[in-house]
């Protein structure tokens, strides 16, 4: 499954520095029992963040907007295991976002054998 999700109106993102946003986001998949593989960041001089993190489960990539209070993530998990929505609701709360807006989308779980799709 991939969320989509953008908070916005994010009270405490100015507040807090790249490295604590890097963590918070770090700390709220492992809560939700993700898998932490590799996790890379980058600071933007004078904006934000975009921090990935690579999991068993697959992958999470968060970006900031701290001038407009903005906060992009995505979240790819091929595993039920993984409570992707857990993660959101707390990075939405950790973060102050105002709006929350998420978009789910089903995707193939790569396991599926002897199928052929083709799209035009």
């Amino acid at each position: 499954m991939l969320y989509s999700v953008d908070f916005s109106e994010c009270a405490a993102i100015r507040q807090l520095t790249t490295a604590e946003v890097a963590d918070t986001f770090t700390a709220a998949l492992e809560s939700a029992g993700a898998t932490i593989l590799h996790a890379v960041s980058h600071t933007f001089p004078g904006t934000g963040l975009t921090c990935a993190l690579l999991l068993s489960e697959s992958h999470a990539v968060l970006h900031t907007w701290p001038e407009t209070g903005t906060i992009n993530l995505d979240i790819f998990s091929c595993s039920t295991r993984l409570k992707s929505l857990d993660a959101i609701g707390e990075l939405g709360r950790l973060f102050g976002a105002g709006t929350v807006s998420i978009q789910e989308v089903p995707r193939a779980d790569g396991h599926h054998r002897g199928v052929i799709s083709r799209s035009a």
